[in-house]
């Protein structure tokens, strides 16, 4: 069974990663094109999702929207994981009045969910994509940082590190082999789990019609002009949204097994 995931999990990052880079090879639809006569067209030969509201192919825009979702939410997790690892060890090293002051801005942040933090962020940066990537980012790194620190406190308190102070090894490269590199360990799966959670805000932003608008191809889109129409059509939701859950559950359940992993090795260590 575990075999079976395995290659399902390769599977779905496979298609996952084409639908991303080179999304014409599934479909010959032009994910823009519109046409009238065939809006809420339901599931057919021709379109085997159906069309939406303007007679959009709903499978091109599937395809082409995993672009714009799964990249945004790549680059936010990615922005918040390199603030949130700056900010963390930059406050395992300072002294320890700052450090405190720092952990309870950090405290605070956390207090709030990262989907109001961030939407609360966009009312200072505008609704554009990138503003969305920093609102995201900006929302989510206060996690990073937090494990981050206590990491490295953890790091900084072993006995390999004590020993390499003794033996006289130079700050930097004790802090940078004893610390950092460790400290990193827990939060790449964490990084993996991320990825899911960026995409859900970001998808939940668009939704609410912040961020990517019209017409392009993007899963938020495609559920929030969709939800006027369900009542009388259910594919223009539908697939977009199980797209949309699939992706974050690759991601999630990847990160969970990378965990487990480094749980196990801890333990085996």
């Amino acid at each position: 069974m575990g075999r079976v995931r395995q290659v399902l999990t390769a599977l779905g990052f496979i298609l996952l990663l084409l639908c991303v880079v080179a999304p014409g090879i599934f479909t010959p639809y032009d994910p823009l094109a519109t046409d009238p006569h065939l809006a809420l067209a339901p599931p057919s030969a021709a379109h085997p999702l159906g069309t939406d509201q303007t007679g959009s192919d709903i499978w091109a825009r599937v395809v082409y929207g995993a672009s714009s979702t799964v990249l945004t939410g790549l680059g936010a997790v990615a922005v918040a994981f390199v603030l949130g690892v700056a900010l963390g060890a930059g406050l395992a090293v300072v002294p320890r009045v700052v450090r405190e002051a720092g952990m309870r801005v950090i405290d605070a942040l956390m207090a709030l969910p990262e989907f109001l933090l961030a939407l609360l962020l966009l009312a200072f940066f505008g609704s554009s994509p990138v503003a969305v990537i920093a609102a995201v980012a900006l929302a989510m790194a206060p996690g990073y940082a937090r494990i981050m620190l206590y990491s490295a406190e953890a790091k900084r308190a072993s006995e390999a590190y004590t020993a390499a102070q003794f033996n006289g090894v130079g700050v930097l490269r004790r802090n940078w082999r004893y610390v950092l590199m460790p400290a990193l360990q827990p939060l790449f799966s964490l990084f993996t789990i991320g990825i899911g959670t960026a995409i859900l805000i970001v998808s939940g932003l668009t939704f609410l019609g912040l961020g990517v608008q019209p017409p392009t191809p993007d899963w938020g889109v495609m559920l929030s002009q969709g939800r006027s129409y369900v009542a009388r059509s259910w594919w223009p939701v539908l697939w977009p949204g199980l797209a949309l859950l699939l992706t974050i559950m690759l991601f999630t359940f990847t990160g969970r097994r990378l965990q487990r992993r480094e749980v196990l090795s801890n333990d085996g260590g």
